[in-house]
C-alpha cells in the first residue's frame, strides 16, 4: 500500500510538473511569433495608439482584466517587474478587456498600479486587439524589442521576468543612444561609498550586542526628484540571537523574550537613524527627468 501511495504522489507531481512547462503550449500557440511588426493599440475612441513613439525601448504588453482571477495572481510579480525595470527605460502598458471604465479605474487607483492602461471598453470577443494580438487566453504577455517587434509571447510571467533579466544584463533594454537617458538612484560615490557610510556611522546598540541579537534590517525609503530621503520605515527584518547559550538559562522564557524584544528594536531604530541621516542622493531619471522611487536597503548588523 505505501509503495501505491509513493507512487500515486509522484505521478501527481509529474503531472503538476508537466501542467506547469505547458502552459503555453495549452494557451500561447496561436500568438504572433517572434519578430513580428507588434499591431498599434486602439483606444476607447477606436483611434490608433502609436507604438512607434515607443522606438528605442522595450515594451511590456500586459493583456489582463480585472475579473480574470489568473491576472490577478500574477500582478504583485508584474508589479515588481515595472518597479526594476521602468527606471532602466522599459515601457509597461496594460491591455484591459475591460467593459466598465469606472470599475477599471477603480481597481487601478486601489493598488496603485503605476503603468499606463488603455482599453477598447470591450469584452475579449469583441476587441480587435484581441484579434490583432491572437489573445484567446489571460493573462498574456507580448515583450516587444527596441525595434517594436516581437522577442516574447508567453502566458507565463516567469518567462517574462527571465527574459527581461537576460536583456539587463546584456545592456539591450533600451538603444545605447537611449541608455543614459534611465538610471537607478544612487549613493554619492556609488555602493562602495554607500558601504563605507554604513559600517562608519552604524553604532551597534550595547543591549544588542550584550544579548548576541544579529541580522539585517530592511530599510524601505524614497529618493525624490531632489535626491533627499523620505518616508523611511522598516519593511522587514532577518534576526537570529544567543540567548538559548547556556550564560542565559538563568533567565524566563517571558524574561527571554522581553529581552528580544528589546535588542531588536533597538537595531531598528538605529538602522532607522542611519539612513534618515544619509546625504542626498543622485535622484532617479526617467527619459532624462528626475522621478521619485522607492529604495530597498538592507542594513546588516554582526555580532561580534
Amino acid at each position: 500500500m505505501k509503495r501505491i501511495l509513493a507512487l500515486v504522489g509522484v505521478l501527481a507531481c509529474l503531472v503538476s510538473t508537466v501542467e506547469a512547462q505547458d502552459a503555453d503550449e495549452q494557451y500561447a500557440r496561436d500568438l504572433l511569433p517572434v519578430g513580428t511588426l507588434a499591431p498599434d493599440l486602439i483606444d476607447p475612441t477606436g483611434k490608433p495608439f502609436l507604438l512607434e513613439k515607443f522606438r528605442g525601448r522595450c515594451v511590456v504588453l500586459d493583456f489582463w482584466a480585472t475579473w480574470c482571477k489568473d491576472c490577478r495572481k500574477d500582478l504583485p510579480e508584474m508589479m515588481k517587474l515595472h518597479q526594476k525595470y521602468d527606471i532602466e527605460g522599459v515601457e509597461f502598458i496594460g491591455v484591459s478587456f475591460d467593459t466598465e471604465p469606472s470599475i477599471l479605474q477603480h481597481f487601478i487607483d486601489s493598488l496603485s498600479i503605476r503603468w499606463g492602461q488603455i482599453s477598447e471598453l470591450k469584452k475579449m470577443k469583441a476587441s480587435q486587439m484581441a484579434k490583432d494580438y491572437h489573445i484567446n487566453w489571460i493573462p498574456t504577455m507580448y515583450l516587444l524589442d527596441t525595434d517594436g517587434r516581437v522577442l516574447l509571447a508567453t502566458v507565463e510571467i516567469e518567462k517574462l521576468k527571465a527574459k527581461l533579466l537576460e536583456l539587463q544584463k546584456a545592456n539591450k533594454l533600451v538603444k545605447p543612444e537611449l541608455a543614459g537617458q534611465n538610471h537607478a538612484p544612487q549613493f554619492p560615490g556609488g555602493t562602495k561609498k554607500l558601504m563605507e557610510y554604513l559600517s562608519t556611522n552604524i553604532k551597534y546598540p550595547e543591549v544588542s550586542s550584550k544579548y548576541g541579537i544579529e541580522g539585517r534590517v530592511f530599510v524601505q525609503f524614497y529618493v525624490e526628484t531632489d535626491g533627499s530621503v523620505s518616508d523611511v520605515k522598516v519593511s522587514k527584518t532577518e534576526f537570529a540571537d544567543r540567548l538559548s547559550d547556556s550564560k542565559f538559562g538563568k533567565y524566563t522564557r517571558e524574561e527571554k523574550e522581553s529581552m528580544l524584544e528589546q535588542g531588536t528594536r533597538l537595531l531598528k531604530v538605529e538602522a532607522l537613524r542611519v539612513v534618515r541621516n544619509m546625504p542626498n542622493w543622485e535622484p532617479a531619471k526617467r527619459r532624462n527627468e528626475p522621478v521619485r522611487v522607492k529604495y530597498t536597503l538592507p542594513v546588516n548588523f554582526k555580532f561580534r
